[in-house]
């Protein structure tokens, strides 16, 4: 019999009468390779966002882009993780040395941007509340 632990993003602690049991994360060998699309998008959210915002950012990109770093929208004008309006922001984009609606593929860059524009307006870029 074969025995599969869940994947856990981050190490648990689970606390047992008399013992500590620290539970790591199993990954199947195939997956060592590369990590997952939305195991990406995490990470660079992860990276970029302070704590505080962390699980509002996360929630916004799976409600924008299902955590897919190359979701295309908005008829073609919106990329990535949080679907950054290239055209509407060109400006503020440019201005971070970003010469290519293609570099919001990047989950870091698009994350990067997403952080910004939360600071400069809050949730309201997105038009959808974490």
């Amino acid at each position: 019999m074969r025995c599969s632990l869940p994947r856990l993003s981050r190490p648990a602690v689970i606390l047992v009468p008399a013992l500590l049991v620290v539970a790591v994360s199993w990954v199947a060998p195939h997956l060592l390779a590369s990590e997952t699309p939305q195991a990406d998008a995490l990470a660079a959210i992860r990276q970029v966002w302070p704590e505080e915002h962390e699980t509002a950012a996360i929630s916004v990109a799976y409600k924008e882009s299902g955590l897919s770093p190359t979701a295309r929208g908005c008829n073609g004008d919106c990329f990535g993780l949080f679907q950054i309006h290239y055209a509407a922001n060109q400006r503020l984009i440019a201005s971070m040395g970003i010469t290519r609606p293609e570099q919001l593929f990047d989950p870091v860059i698009n994350s990067t941007v997403a952080y910004r524009l939360f600071r400069e307006a809050g949730w309201t870029p997105w038009g959808v509340k974490p």
